[in-house]
């Protein structure tokens, strides 16, 4: 989804612990953020609550280094989890679906997250980034992370700034990302929260977000 996509792009981009296994909600809380995001895409109005989510992702030390290496990153570290709430108006999200052309900034962001160190013990990582999107005819086509301040670890922070000049200045990344967010938005909401829509504009009680 935009919200969930974007955040996780934050997240992964902010390199993802003493083993942090995932917690208990954390999938249950990014669903919910989907399914309210969602739901916004499919009604189409801007009246009404703004999108609010409080979301977390654990990541495996394998997988980061993996995915590093795909993208030319080294990653010298171990586990990590990463934490972000966000609160979007209705008002910025509808018109970047239906206006010819439409800017989505979202506001400054703080990622708090914790990183397993070479010793073991866990670091303390925060960045600040805005992200943005440009959108034509209600499809992105270009998107930043934006990244504007980095606190922590020295060695992380260099990381950090290194993948965000890497996906705002070199593009690397961005061909995907935008792939996955236009896909979420005019496939995927449908695919899995049409009957929701129709549920709540029928005044029925719509399905659980477990239920899929």
């Amino acid at each position: 989804m935009l919200i969930g996509l974007l955040a996780s792009g934050l997240l992964a981009s902010v390199p993802a612990a003493n083993a942090l296994d995932v917690l208990p909600d954390e999938k249950a809380s990014r669903t919910d953020c989907e399914r309210r995001f969602c739901q916004i895409v499919l009604e189409g109005k801007e009246n009404g609550p703004p999108l609010t989510c409080d979301m977390t992702k654990t990541w495996d030390r394998v997988k980061i280094k993996k995915n590093g290496e795909e993208n030319a990153l080294s990653w010298g570290f171990g586990d990590a989890r990463c934490k972000v709430a966000l609160k979007i108006p209705r008002s910025r999200i509808v018109p970047a679906l239906h206006d010819k052309k439409h800017t989505f900034q979202f506001d400054r962001q703080t990622i708090d997250c914790k990183i397993e160190g070479a010793d073991h013990t866990l670091n303390t990582l925060e960045v600040e980034a805005a992200p943005k999107i440009k959108f034509k005819n209600g499809h992105a086509y270009k998107v930043w992370i934006n990244i504007k301040d980095v606190r922590g670890n020295s060695g992380l922070k260099t990381f950090i700034w290194t993948a965000a000049k890497l996906a705002d200045g070199l593009g690397l990344f961005h061909s995907a990302t935008i792939k996955e967010i236009n896909k979420f938005i005019h496939s995927t909401c449908k695919a899995r929260y049409a009957n929701d829509a129709k549920n709540a504009a029928a005044g029925r009680r719509p399905l659980r977000a477990d239920a899929h």
